[in-house]
Parts: C-alpha cells; sequence; structure tokens
C-alpha cells in the first residue's frame, strides 16, 4: 500500500507557518525560476529521510523547522526535522484520523526511523537486494527515494538511471523489485575481499598440515595394506581375548573351588580342634574320677586298721582312752558308718566314670572323623592349588604373539589409516578452499518476465499522450534500469527529451508496481520536466515536437490523471488557465505585489503593510 503526500510546511517562531498542500492525485506547483520550486523537492526528500539538510535563502530566514504530513490507509503519519539537521521525529494518529465532533485525534511518538518506517508501508519490508556483489540487505529509504523524487539534473543527465558511486548495485537492486516484484534472495552472491583472504589463510593452513600427514606416511605403504594389516592384528587379538576368556573361565572355576574346599577345610579342622578339646577334658576327668576312687579307698583302709587295733591307755598317764576322746567316736559303729558313706561315694564315683565313657567314646570317633576329613580336604585343596598353578604357569604357552606388540602394532596401523583418511579429508578441503579463492564471475540476469514490457507499454501510451505520437514502441532495459525508445536507448536523446522521457519511466514504474502490488512509494515528484525540453537556447536537435504541443498534452495529461500513485509535478512553463483550474494549480510568482511569492510567505517591509496573501496559499 502506497503512501500519499498531504501537505509540507515550514515554521518559524513568531513567522506565519509556509505550508503546501499536495492532491490526492496530482499537484502542479509552478512558477519562474527562484521562487522556491526546487527549495520544495529539497525539503521533501530531506523529510523524507535525505541527510542533505535545504540551502537556506533570504525569504526562509528564521524558520527553523519542516513538517511533512502523509497518508497511508487511514492513517495519518507526521514528520518534523530541523533544518539545522539531526533525527526526524515521526508521530502517527492511530485509527480513524478524525472523531465524529471533528476535532483530530491525538498524535502518538513512534520511535522509528523514517526510512524504515517508509520502507515498511511501501511493502518493501522483509525483502533482501543486492547492496553489491558479494552482499545482500534490506531496501533502504534511499532507493525509494532514488526512484521516487526525480531532480532535473538526473533528468537531462547523460549517467545512468541508477546514478554514479555507493549504492549503484541496489538501486538497480531496487529496481528490479518495484518492476518485477521479485527480490534478490535467490542470487548467489560472490565473495567478498575479506572472504577470499580468509579462504587463502585456511588453504595455507590446510596445505601445511597435509604436508604433515603425508609426513607420517611411509613411502611403500598404502591404505588398503595397512586395512588388511589391522584385520588380521584385530584377528588375533580377538583370539587372545577369547583365549582369555576361556582361561578366566577356569581360573574363576578353580578358584571357586578353592575356596569352597578352603572354607570346608576351616570348618573340619574347627571340628576336630572342638573334638580334641573335649577328649582331653574328659579324660583329665576320667583322671580326677581315678584319683578320688584311690584316695577313697585309702581312707577305708585306715579305717579299718583303725578297727583292729586294740583299746590300750595313755603310755604317758596310764588315763583311759574313753577320758581323752568323744566316747560315741569309741563305740564300735561309727568306724563302720565313715566306711559305708566311703564306699557309697566311692560306688558313686566309678558310675560317674562309667557314665563318661560313652561321651570319652564319641569325641575320640568325632576326631577320627574329623581328622579324616581335613586330611581329605587338605588333599583336595592342594591338588586344586597345584591345577591353579599349572593353568598360571602354562597361559603364556597358549599364545605364539606378545599382546602388547599386538597392541601396539593396532595403535601405529590404526593412527596411520587416520593419516591416510586425514590426508584424503584434507585434500577435499583444499580444492574446496582453491575454489573459494577464485571468484567464478556470471553475468547477472534477474527474471523480471514481462513486468518490463507492461511498463513500457504504460511509458509508451504515456508519451503519446504527452505530444509524441510518432513513438511506436517502449521497451524497458532491466539491466541498465532504463527505456529503449523505438530501439534507441534513452541517454542516446537530447538532454530535453531525456528529462520527459525519464519522468515517463519513473511514472509508468509506479503505476505499474501499484497495480501489481509491488512494492513502492507510491509517489512521484518531478522537478522541471518540461524545462530542457522548453530552453530555445538549447543545441538539442531532438525537439521534432513543438514545445506548444508538448507543454499542453502534459499538463492536460496531469489533470486528467487519477492513480494509482500520486504525481507532484513542479515545473516553470507556463499552463493555460482551464488546464490551471483544472489542476487546481499553486501558482508562484515573483512579483511581490501579487499572488503567492514561493513556498514562503512574504516579510514585512518597514514601513510597509505586508501583501495579502493570495487565496491559493495554504
Amino acid at each position: 500500500m502506497a503512501i500519499t503526500l498531504a501537505r509540507l510546511a515550514a515554521h518559524g517562531p513568531g513567522l506565519v507557518p509556509a505550508i503546501v498542500a499536495f492532491d490526492d492525485h496530482r499537484t502542479l506547483i509552478r512558477g519562474p525560476s527562484d521562487t522556491g520550486k526546487s527549495h520544495i523537492w529539497d525539503c521533501l526528500w530531506f523529510l523524507l529521510g535525505g541527510t542533505a539538510a535545504p540551502e537556506q535563502f533570504p525569504e526562509s530566514e528564521g524558520y527553523d523547522s519542516l513538517e511533512l504530513v502523509f497518508l497511508h490507509g487511514e492513517h495519518e503519519y507526521v514528520v518534523r526535522k530541523g533544518f539545522a539537521g539531526g533525527p526526524a521525529r515521526v508521530f502517527v494518529r492511530l485509527e480513524d484520523r478524525w472523531v465524529e465532533d471533528g476535532a483530530a485525534n491525538p498524535l502518538e511518538d513512534l520511535t522509528q526511523d523514517v526510512g524504515e518506517l517508509l520502507v515498511k508501508l511501501s511493502g518493501a519490508e522483509g525483502k533482501k537486494v543486492l547492496h553489491k556483489r558479494s552482499k545482500k540487505g534490506a531496501v533502504t529509504g534511499d532507493d525509494l527515494r532514488h526512484w521516487s523524487l526525480v531532480s532535473q539534473p538526473s533528468m537531462i543527465t547523460k549517467d545512468p538511471t541508477k546514478g554514479k558511486g555507493h549504492g549503484t548495485d541496489k538501486r538497480v537492486a531496487s529496481f528490479s523489485l518495484f518492476l518485477s516484484g521479485l527480490d534478490d534472495t535467490a542470487i548467489e552472491l560472490y565473495k567478498s575481499s575479506a572472504l577470499k583472504d580468509q579462504a587463502k589463510g585456511k588453504l595455507a593452513i590446510a596445505e601445511a598440515e597435509l604436508a604433515r600427514v603425508k609426513g607420517l606416511i611411509p613411502a611403500d605403504t598404502d591404505r588398503a595394506a595397512a586395512v588388511a594389516a589391522l584385520a588380521r592384528v584385530d584377528e588375533r587379538l580377538e583370539m587372545f581375548g577369547t583365549q582369555l576368556q576361556a582361561r578366566s573361565s577356569v581360573l574363576k572355576e578353580l578358584r571357586q573351588r578353592i575356596s569352597a574346599e578352603g572354607e570346608a577345610l576351616a570348618n573340619a579342622s574347627t571340628q576336630l580342634a572342638s573334638a580334641t578339646s573335649m577328649r582331653e577334658r574328659f579324660a583329665l576327668l576320667d583322671l580326677k574320677y581315678s584319683s578320688d576312687l584311690a584316695r577313697l579307698g585309702a581312707t577305708d583302709e585306715g579305717i579299718a586298721f583303725f578297727q583292729a587295733l586294740p583299746e590300750t591307755p595313755c603310755p604317758l598317764c596310764g588315763t583311759p582312752v574313753e577320758q581323752h576322746v568323744g566316747p560315741d567316736s569309741l563305740k564300735p559303729r561309727a568306724p563302720a558308718k565313715y566306711r559305708d558313706a566311703i564306699a557309697a561315694e566311692a560306688q558313686k564315683i566309678r558310675d560317674l566314670r562309667r557314665g563318661l565313657q560313652p561321651s570319652l567314646d564319641h569325641e575320640k570317633a568325632r576326631i577320627a572323623t574329623a581328622t579324616a576329613e581335613v586330611q581329605r580336604l587338605s588333599a583336595s585343596l592342594k591338588s586344586l592349588e597345584e591345577q591353579e598353578t599349572l593353568v598360571l604357569r602354562t597361559a603364556g604357552q597358549e599364545f605364539d604373539a606378545d599382546p602388547r606388540e599386538l597392541a601396539e602394532s593396532h595403535t601405529r596401523l590404526s593412527a596411520l589409516i587416520d593419516a591416510f583418511d586425514d590426508a584424503k579429508r584434507l585434500e577435499g578441503d583444499i580444492a574446496l578452499l582453491q575454489e573459494e579463492t577464485k571468484q567464478k564471475r556470471t553475468a547477472l540476469v534477474r527474471n523480471v518476465g514481462t513486468h518490463g514490457d507492461a511498463v513500457g507499454a504504460l511509458a509508451c501510451q504515456m508519451l503519446n499522450d504527452w505530444g509524441f505520437t510518432s513513438i511506436k514502441t517502449v521497451h524497458v532495459d532491466a539491466v541498465a534500469c532504463d527505456l529503449v525508445i523505438d530501439g534507441r536507448r534513452r541517454l542516446s536523446y537530447g538532454a530535453g527529451k531525456r528529462g520527459i522521457f525519464h519522468s515517463a519511466l519513473s511514472i509508468a514504474l509506479m503505476q505499474h508496481a501499484l497495480k501489481e502490488g509491488h512494492p513502492h512509494l507510491g509517489v512521484v515528484v518531478l522537478d522541471s520536466p518540461l524545462k530542457a525540453y522548453a530552453q530555445k537556447e538549447s543545441a538539442d536537435t531532438d525537439r521534432d515536437i513543438p514545445m506548444a504541443t508538448v507543454n499542453a498534452s502534459f499538463y492536460a495529461w496531469l489533470s486528467r490523471f487519477n492513480g494509482p500513485g500520486q504525481v507532484i509535478v513542479l515545473e516553470n512553463e507556463a499552463v493555460d488557465a482551464a488546464t490551471a483550474r483544472a489542476l487546481n494549480a499553486i501558482e508562484f510568482t515573483d512579483d511581490h505585489t501579487r499572488g503567492r511569492q514561493g513556498l514562503y510567505p512574504p516579510r514585512q517591509v518597514t514601513g510597509q503593510a505586508a501583501p495579502k496573501p493570495a487565496d491559493d496559499s495554504i
């Protein structure tokens, strides 16, 4: 969707605003030289994102800022910028521009660059164009201005329409975008000098690395032989691993049996020690019983001997026995009781000794069994340990190669194969880098299809309407971004026709882009398109159509122009009254006594009242 310029204003403290309003479709601002028409073109360029501030002159003294109002759909945008430069401020009225009571909705400040805003509003946001053959970028406000605001020098110059110097590539690309609607996303970029230098540096590194890797490869070795040798080493290592696994399995089983036999031997030894200890305790107890019986027997014999002795008085004093001891002890039954008690105790001990004998026999049997088990387990454990020793002793005889040597050979051969692979990879990288250091130059051909013919047809009809009825064919040279009229390049014509034909190209491109929905600003501003053709002193020999005819035809066509798009013409050449009324032309004069004296209102001269502004002053 295109924008529509509404009005241009200049402001200054204490000064009447200088305002020019634009029609939605066509506007003619006409007047003689030095009345400020080109100044309007400069102001529009400046406010639409240009950096060069308009030149100041006496009439503009005191004005310090400019304002441009343009419409986009139902939104009104205001751009304000100081003559001194600096960033522009952009405002917008959201939704409807007017409320029911007729008061304007408030402006809201946009924190957006005016160039970026215009790119978005023109439909070019997100489009990629060549800024140069090695770089793509976005469409800029400069591209929109270049093809929409056409100054008089650019109309008549013999330089290409794309201009000269920096930015010409992207102007050609933006022209193609406006013409065909296609951007340069699919175009392959040239490599920049920086990228080529990087590729050369990477190439030198890769070549040095390749030389190093090749130095690791013996001259008489190839990759296939290394792979075969590695396969053989792997096979032997696999056999080695299989043998190790088998030996490990045997050893594992032996050691499990050794562990089990050792544990059983420990248990049997414990039982033997326990039985031996019990047998010794029982034997000691038996000896005690035997000693007790002997003691009791001796006591019994002593008592029996006592009983056999006759009673005898004391040999010292002759006192009878009864007077020296308890009488009861001398009774005949007392020794007998003692002997009965000793006999009973001895019988009890003999019973205990007989009871002890089975236990002693049981422990002897346990000792015999445990001794046999210990001997058996010791022999078995010894046999298993001998088997383990044999397996370990014969392990070294199972392999016909040293495992360490096999591992070293595997590492060496793997490194050799990796070197072959690295060399092949580096050779591929070097081939690619060598291509990157070269710049394959190809002609840039953009597919504009039939769009060039459509613009040419619009331009041809326009030129016929402007009085150049002899023109039969007009085509667009998409590479030159220019017209070919009846087989002749536009730049081959004289200055007058070059200017008029350039105007036709600019308007036709805008109309075609808007009809087809292609990006475009939607405005064409022409600074003096007829002036060069009208100069009588010009040596231009191409002026085969009378100036009066071109003048009348051009203004008549402009009065009928209803879009699509907006055309603003700043021109010196006079227009007849009827056409001027139809155009609602804005007339500038150089007469301070009548009409409008340019963009800026006249200043009051000391002692003289300032003239009233003309009716068309806005």
